[in-house]
């Protein structure tokens, strides 16, 4: 089984917006299934990489194994340069940076969803205060300031279950009935 940190709230907007051009992302994004063109948040490629931060659910420290930054996006190229943007995401507790990815070939005909591996989350301290930002990298030479678009129709962090911790309720229970047999 697996937990997932969703979107729960806007930390920082930047100059993305909601598919209407409004100020909430989170609820564009934080979909167990992604629909696509139906909500989604976005920016344009105006000469300059443009962030948003949006804060996790929390999730319990997962058991070991690998977790994973999931995501669906699109792109446009709007002057036919071969030179879109790129997408990065970082996982953030707090302030730091505890993973990060660079998509350089986000698709520019349909919405695909991507996802990175995150072999060693032992960094992490507080599975409570995860959040996950978000930036479009300018586009280079031609494409820089082109107009294109980036488009993230959702984000998430996907863990192992939480840790058991194990359990003496099977050994203890045992004990207590051999006594009572003795």
């Amino acid at each position: 089984m697996a937990q997932f940190a969703r979107p729960d709230a806007d930390d920082t907007d930047g100059n993305w917006t909601d598919k209407s051009g409004g100020s909430t992302l989170y609820t564009s994004i934080d979909e167990s299934s992604a629909d696509d063109d139906t909500t989604y948040i976005k920016v344009s490629d105006n000469g300059s990489s443009e962030a948003c931060i949006v804060r996790l659910s929390d999730v319990s420290a997962p058991d070991s194994g690998n977790s994973y930054i999931k995501y669906k996006a699109l792109t446009s190229d709007n002057a036919w340069t071969g030179d879109p943007p790129d997408l990065k995401l970082e996982l953030l507790q707090g302030s730091s940076v505890k993973a990060t990815t660079t998509n350089s070939s986000v698709n520019t005909s349909s919405w695909t969803a991507y996802s990175y591996t995150i072999s060693d989350t032992s960094g992490i301290s507080d599975w409570t205060d995860l959040k996950m930002r978000i930036t479009m990298l300018a586009g280079s030479g031609g494409g820089m300031g082109a107009g294109d678009e980036m488009k993230v129709t959702q984000v998430y962090l996907e863990t192992p279950d939480a840790s058991s911790g194990g359990s003496d309720a099977v050994p203890i229970a045992l004990n207590t009935y051999r006594q009572m047999r003795a």
